[in-house]
């Protein structure tokens, strides 16, 4: 009899991760110039774990446009969601060209695109106007908020304001600002720490809406704070290449940090298990994304909130 392979006998700690297609537990990751060997490499290992591949900024009109077309063609390969950094689009609408920029995109066959003005001032107008364009021409749009500005967060009413007017224009993912470093940035601190109660604020006012949210996460640490405080259906971004299988095994509680909290019974672990299942035998139709975010019950002891999208 041939033995079984040993991770057979284990079971995933935090349950409720599902595959791909899926519209909750996305993991975004940020290209800054890796050689596309690395890509191939990197797919055939854990391409299960990555929904959309990111070049970060406007990296992509440095390299050679061939060269790019070839790893746009790989991520479609390997079911990836390729799209450019949000900068490109920021710098097309100061030249004047967003209009081109985002029938280039469609010609070149990427399907989504990301809409910020963290670097420029642009206009709420249009913002709007752009993601309601851009989803007229059947791309999906992840609007960026926040401004790359060291030191700055935009407060919380505002960020709520924009989130819920990009939603209402179209936008299908709302990317909090975090850029590649993750310090000294929007919810973070010099070091990279996650300032909880600025997280807690935005979700408390954004509401059930919080699971269109896409964190740009790009150190372990952050990673950690979200799927122990949001649970693994958190959406993740600017995540590193190489940082991909990590993750994943962070989500699926099989690393210290996200294995301890189920052990100590932080997380509703059979009301996780029962949804995944449920899930899975398609007894939801809608394949709703989902989030478990612990709280506090009225005698102190832990409660969990199950949220699910609106539309």
């Amino acid at each position: 009899m041939e033995s079984k392979y040993w991770s057979a006998h284990l079971e995933d700690a935090l349950a409720g991760r599902v595959d791909k297609p899926r519209i909750g537990g996305l993991t975004m990751v940020i290209d800054k110039g890796l050689p596309i060997t690395m890509m191939r490499d990197l797919f055939q290992l854990a391409s299960g774990y990555i929904d959309y591949w990111k070049f970060g900024f406007a990296s992509a009109s440095v390299c050679p446009p061939e060269r790019i077309m070839d790893k746009v063609m790989l991520c479609q390969e390997y079911e990836i969601e390729a799209y450019p950094g949000g900068t490109s689009l920021e710098i097309a609408y100061v030249q004047g060209r967003w209009r081109d920029y985002l029938a280039a995109l469609q010609e070149a066959g990427l399907k989504v695109v990301e809409v910020s003005d963290g670097t420029v001032n642009m206009p709420l107008r249009t913002r709007r106007e752009i993601i309601r364009t851009a989803r007229k021409m059947g791309f999906t749009v992840l609007s960026e908020v926040g401004k790359k500005i060291p030191g700055t967060f935009l407060p919380v009413s505002e960020q709520a304001q924009i989130i819920h007017g990009d939603l209402n224009s179209g936008a299908n993912y709302i990317v909090v600002e975090g850029r590649e470093a993750g310090k000294g940035i929007g919810v973070y601190d010099s070091d990279g720490n996650v300032r909880t109660e600025d997280v807690d604020a935005l979700l408390h006012t954004v509401g059930p809406l919080c699971t269109r949210l896409i964190w740009e996460a790009p150190l372990a640490k952050q990673q950690v704070f979200y799927i122990n405080h949001m649970g693994n259906q958190v959406n993740l971004g600017n995540v590193a290449p190489l940082d991909i299988v990590t993750l994943e095994a962070t989500r699926r509680g099989l690393r210290s940090d996200t294995l301890r909290p189920t052990l100590s019974g932080e997380y509703a672990m059979a009301d996780a298990v029962g949804e995944a299942r449920r899930m899975q035998n398609g007894e939801n139709p809608s394949n709703s994304s989902f989030s478990l975010r612990r709280r506090k019950g009225n005698q102190g002891g832990d409660g969990i909130t199950l949220w699910t999208p609106s539309g």
